[in-house]
């Protein structure tokens, strides 16, 4: 009996297949890397040679300048605080779990905040932690409310009931989303 011949019948077509296309996207990597298609040759640096005589110094590494860690203000709810540190403005839905008409205004403010690319976060002020965090940093807490806050802490806009998704949408684009 061939052994060559039946050990081929075993193996699937499917894993011939994906061999195949493995192999060729390794080699196609290989050819891009060396820059024979579509790479180019200034990505490779020069190496120099010491000249006769003078003495050889290692070169220093590059360092890249690092990225200026975000400051806020103190006394942010934590909420707020985490949500700024990724977006210049946050677009904060006080609500209660309880509340039929709360649910409604949640959704239009997170609606808006998506509409120009600003931060969300909800709050319940239900959870007395974390109303009084919110009564700290901004003033007494009515349900449903929204809060603009704006880098690095301040409340920009704040509205007291249902507000429309275009209405929170454009007071976070002026206090600065999107741009």
């Amino acid at each position: 009996m061939n052994t060559i011949a039946a050990s081929t019948r075993q193996i699937p077509r499917v894993a011939l297949i994906g061999i195949v296309v493995l192999i060729a996207a390794f080699a196609a990597l290989m050819i891009m890397r060396t820059g024979v298609i579509g790479g180019s040759s200034a990505d490779s640096t020069p190496v120099a040679t010491p000249s006769q005589g003078s003495p050889v110094t290692p070169a220093k590494p590059r360092t890249t300048p690092a990225k200026p860690s975000v400051v806020l203000l103190p006394g942010l709810p934590a909420q707020i605080a985490s949500k700024l540190r990724y977006s210049k403005v946050v677009v904060v839905s006080l609500y209660t779990s309880t509340a039929a008409g709360d649910r409604p205004a949640l959704a239009e403010a997170r609606t808006g905040a998506r509409q120009v690319g600003a931060g969300f976060t909800a709050i319940n002020v239900l959870d007395e932690k974390q109303a009084a965090a919110v009564a700290r940093f901004g003033g007494p807490v009515d349900s449903p409310s929204v809060l603009i806050v704006r880098r690095p802490g301040k409340i920009v806009t704040q509205f007291t009931g249902v507000v429309d998704s275009k209405i929170v949408a454009q007071a976070a684009h002026n206090a600065g989303a999107g741009r």
